[in-house]
Order: structure tokens, then sequence, then C-alpha cells
């Protein structure tokens, strides 16, 4: 009969033996599995970072690119005085953006009287019902118009906020 400390050191080398030629076996899979993924990918045709991969996508509405732009550049200058809604719409603008193809960026650092704040997002508001009331169809339009809604219902909160 084996020593107690001894049968340990075996089982140990036993079940360590047999971890490894676990790991190795699906690290083995995990390779072939990247291999076949790398493959695919390699096969694809070759499109340049950036460039527009949608098929027979319609361009976006320069009406509505331009509303959205300029409601966004409002709502960047104006002040932090609304409770986060201002912020807020400017976030469903810039998903708007992005489905009309557009990139929106802005800090909104810029400090200025509530007055001003005020008539800056009322002219947003406008903007941006004009380009509800638009109605230029296509999937594009649809997709920025339920981003503009939400922004238009958080400027309609910030506006009453004093």
């Amino acid at each position: 009969m084996m020593q107690p400390a001894r049968l340990f050191v075996v089982a140990t080398i036993a079940l360590v033996t047999a971890a490894s030629i676990t790991a190795s076996s699906s690290s083995a899979q995990n390779t072939n599995r990247r291999n076949h993924r790398n493959a695919i990918v390699a096969s694809r045709p070759y499109v340049p970072v950036g460039m527009n991969t949608g098929v027979n996508r319609a361009p976006a509405n320069p009406a509505d690119v331009q509303a959205v732009t300029q409601a966004y550049r409002l709502l960047s200058q104006a002040d932090h005085d609304y409770q986060g809604h201002r912020i807020k719409a400017m976030h469903h603008l810039h998903q708007a953006g992005r489905a009309l193809g557009v990139s929106l960026k802005g800090d909104g650092k810029n400090k200025e009287q509530q007055a001003t704040s005020d008539g800056q997002l009322q002219q947003a508001q406008t903007m941006l019902q004009e380009m509800s009331a638009n109605n230029a169809g296509g999937a594009r339009h649809l997709r920025a118009m339920k981003h503009v809604g939400s922004a238009l219902t958080e400027i309609q909160t910030a506006l009453t906020i004093k």
C-alpha cells in the first residue's frame, strides 16, 4: 500500500495531466474556430473603412440633415439649467444624425443668460417641428424621426424648467 503523501502526489500529477490535456484540446478547438472565422472574413470583398456599406441606400434628405444639425448646434450653445433634459435632447438628436449619416458633436460648455437659452431651445423646437411636418418619407427619415420626437419631448420638458 502507498503512503498517503505519495498517494496525494500521484493523484495531483494525474489531475494536472488530465487538466492540461483537456485545456489543450479546448484551445485547439478555439484555434480552429478562430481560423475558420478569419477565413470567412478574408473571403469577403474589401471595403475601405468609412465607406457606406448599405446596398442602394437612398441619401438623407438635406432638409432633415440641416434641421437636425442646426437644432443640435443651438442646444449645444444653450445654458445647462434644464435638469438634464437639454443633454437628453442632444443625445436624441445625435442618434437622429447617425440615422441620417451625419456626425454631430459638441460639449455645450458655453454659458449665457437664461432667456437667451430659452430662445435657442424654442428655435430648435420650431426647426424640429417643421421637420416633423415635412413628412419627407424614406427609411432614414423615419428612423431619424423616432429620435427627433424624443428630442422634442425633452425640449418641451426643458422649457418648463426655470
